[in-house]
């Protein structure tokens, strides 16, 4: 069984998706809000590529219990009811709700691993769960980075690397290159991965616009063992 790691969202060929194990990461932060949200008890979310989608969408279910979420830019859509912000999602705001969410780059990721046998979404919060999971499916693995724009994004590559280190240890797997490069990133930083988060193009600015805390959340290594399973158009907790 082998495992790849496709830096960006450019150039994955479908045979590196189509019946693969798919792991999607955008650590900052779509899918460590997703995980956040389905820990909190949200029921499920819906990711969706604008937010005109979105409001259609909710405009549609006509359901009361349907919160929409996202960003653009890092920042709140307007009217949306939450930003991509994990410390929004509490269980006071999400518990028993549904959530449709679009952010840049995190929810396109979503959607270009539809054709995945499974597609679990991975962060640093939940890593050691995900590549729990994945290593049972007895399928090659491809890890996708949501980057930035479709440019590359370090926080992405070391959140892709700390799992490829956690699947090692539980299987016979082959590292191609991709796989190979994430890892050896990830063990240059393994100490301190916050400050590798911080220290990115996407964390800097973070900070820049107040949200140094998200940072900070988004780099805790295995504080939660909550797996997002996208399936069907729809993200839920792995049971």
């Amino acid at each position: 069984m082998e495992i790849e790691v496709f830096a960006t969202l450019n150039g994955i060929p479908d045979e590196a998706i189509n019946n693969k194990t798919v792991i999607v990461i955008d650590v900052l932060r779509a899918t460590t809000t997703i995980t956040v949200a389905l820990a909190a008890g949200c029921l499920e979310v819906i990711p969706v590529l604008t937010p005109e989608e979105a409001i259609e969408m909710r405009e549609r279910l006509g359901d009361e219990r349907v919160l929409l979420g996202g960003e653009r830019n890092a920042l709140k859509i307007p009217g949306f009811d939450l930003g991509n912000s994990p410390l929004e999602y509490t269980t006071e705001i999400v518990a028993g709700k549904r959530l449709i969410i679009t952010t840049t780059n995190g929810t396109r990721a979503i959607r270009r691993a539809a054709g995945g046998r499974l597609v679990f979404l991975g962060a640093m919060i939940n890593a050691p769960a995900v590549a729990g999971l994945a290593a049972t499916a007895a399928t090659d693995i491809t890890i996708i980075c949501a980057g930035t724009r479709d440019r590359f994004s370090l926080e992405d590559f070391l959140t892709a690397g700390l799992l490829v280190d956690q699947l090692a240890g539980q299987g016979e797997f082959v590292l191609r290159d991709g796989a190979l490069a994430a890892r050896d990133y990830y063990y240059c930083h393994r100490a301190d991965p916050a400050a590798a988060l911080k220290a990115s193009f996407h964390g800097r600015l973070l900070a820049d616009l107040g949200m140094e805390a998200d940072v900070e959340f988004c780099s805790r290594v295995g504080a939660t063992d909550v797996v997002p399973v996208y399936g069907g158009g729809i993200i839920k907790k792995a049971s």
